[in-house]
């Protein structure tokens, strides 16, 4: 993989992560730069958030890391923080789940699949999953197993939202997962990509 040199001369890879800015993209960042990774920390333009002013912070002394705003919906602006060989992928709203946020983060999913395969270095994706994308149906306590074979019932996510308001926010969350998670799956095994799912929460 393409890098930089450590002390010992070998190489280590330069990694996007993509949202940088999320809270589990936040802490991926600073384990990769702990283990001597060049670092491209992709954040979703937006508001300014804390997380994004610590990056901004760490950037003005940490060496290896860079920072890039990217737009979701523009996979040429994606482009532009990928040149790189690895990509951890967190995509994840700031704000409530609804219908509109479902879109975005479904599209945004596809946008940075297709990006990375019109790369020329990218080795391997990592797409981290949520388990609310294979849990979410009637019959989940008959399922001994949940595996990457697992998906969420879709039409279940769609008729739970007419429930409490605890369970509306959770299945826009469930279907928004599910779809885009479902979307970049297939669009990666489509271009032929390394693409592994994480499952985090």
């Amino acid at each position: 993989m393409g890098g930089n040199n450590n002390e010992n001369g070998s190489r280590k890879a330069i990694i996007c992560v993509l949202d940088a800015s999320t809270y589990v993209g936040f802490w991926i960042l600073k384990g990769l730069l702990g283990k001597g990774y060049t670092v491209h920390a992709a954040q979703i333009k937006g508001s300014e958030t804390e997380i994004e002013k610590k990056i901004k912070e760490m950037e003005s002394v940490e060496k290896k890391l860079s920072v890039f705003s990217v737009d979701i919906l523009d996979y040429h602006t994606i482009l532009v923080a990928l040149r790189c060989s690895a990509l951890f992928c967190c995509l994840e709203s700031p704000d409530s789940y609804d219908n509109s946020i479902v879109d975005l983060e479904v599209r945004g999913a596809i946008n940075v699949v297709e990006a990375c395969a019109q790369t020329d270095g990218m080795q391997k994706i990592v797409f981290t999953s949520s388990l609310t994308a294979a849990i979410w149906r009637e019959n989940i306590c008959s399922q001994k197993d949940v595996d990457e074979r697992s998906w969420s019932d879709q039409d279940f996510c769609r008729k739970m939202k007419s429930a409490l308001d605890v369970l509306f926010m959770c299945s826009w969350y469930a279907l928004a997962k599910t779809l885009s998670e479902q979307a970049a799956w297939a669009l990666a095994m489509d271009r032929m990509l390394n693409m592994v799912l994480s499952t985090l929460d």
